[in-house]
């Protein structure tokens, strides 16, 4: 008999724990309360996203927002709210959460980046070197709906051209409100080393030619030699100038 108790107990005990997971897994995140002034009247505010604009907390209205704070949830894990303000919603900005989503940048698959839209807080397929606000947890294929992600803003570089990246970072940098202390050390870094390339060879290059020039006035005899010179001396520059910039891609992508 004790033994049948101690198998039954166990049985109940990892149901429950099972059970426990799968609760969490749909309501894994960490809620803020946030106002947000501008949902609309009537609608659904649960899934939509909110980002900030000069302190004032509203719903995403343009394509990759680099303020994006994350996502009104109607089914917050804890919630410390006391508010009696209509305006005032539980916010997921981490973990596991639902958002309401749309197909209009391409179908969803598990894995993909979303990010903020045109249309007022809703996700969409991250197809390029933006500002996301997180990771697709399953398939999403319609035109409005709700979906899981991992809520995790932050700046993803995809495999295009360095100087594209470089200057998507540069721009969505400037503009965000928030950035981890590394993420903000690594554009430091990236931006300083990028610069310094280009105006190292740039300043070497302009002292190369101007000894050159003085250098063929004085003898003019030498001059396919000193001009060959002074074309070896500008393709070292240039190698510098591209060191740098592959240095600053790797310092962003590290």
């Amino acid at each position: 008999m004790k033994l049948f108790q101690k198998v039954l107990f166990l049985f109940l005990f990892f149901f429950i724990l099972t059970s426990v997971d799968v609760v969490t897994a749909q309501t894994n995140a960490i809620s803020i309360t946030v106002e947000v002034s501008d949902v609309p009247q009537g609608s659904e505010p649960n899934g939509l996203i909110v980002t900030i604009d000069k302190g004032t907390y509203k719903l995403s209205s343009k394509k990759a927002d680099p303020n994006l704070i994350g996502v009104i949830t109607n089914n917050p894990s804890i919630t410390l709210r006391k508010s009696t303000n209509p305006n005032v919603y539980d916010i997921n900005n981490t973990g596991v959460t639902l958002v309401r989503a749309s197909n209009s940048s391409g179908k969803i698959t598990k894995g993909d980046y979303v990010t903020s839209s045109d249309k007022l807080g809703i996700a969409v397929r991250s197809v390029d070197s933006e500002y996301v606000l997180g990771t697709a947890l399953e398939d999403f294929d319609s035109a409005d709906g709700l979906m899981r992600i991992t809520v995790e803003p932050h700046y993803v570089l995809f495999n295009v051209s360095t100087g594209t990246n470089l200057l998507n970072v540069v721009r969505s940098s400037s503009q965000s409100a928030f950035l981890a202390p590394v993420d903000s050390l690594r554009y430091l870094l990236a931006a300083i080393v990028a610069i310094a390339s280009f105006l190292f060879g740039f300043s070497i290059f302009g002292k190369i030619t101007g000894s050159g020039i003085q250098a063929l006035a004085r003898n003019p005899l030498a001059r396919s030699s000193i001009q060959i010179n002074i074309i070896i001396e500008f393709i070292l520059n240039i190698g510098i100038i591209v060191f740098g910039i592959v240095v600053s891609y790797f310092i962003l992508t590290l």
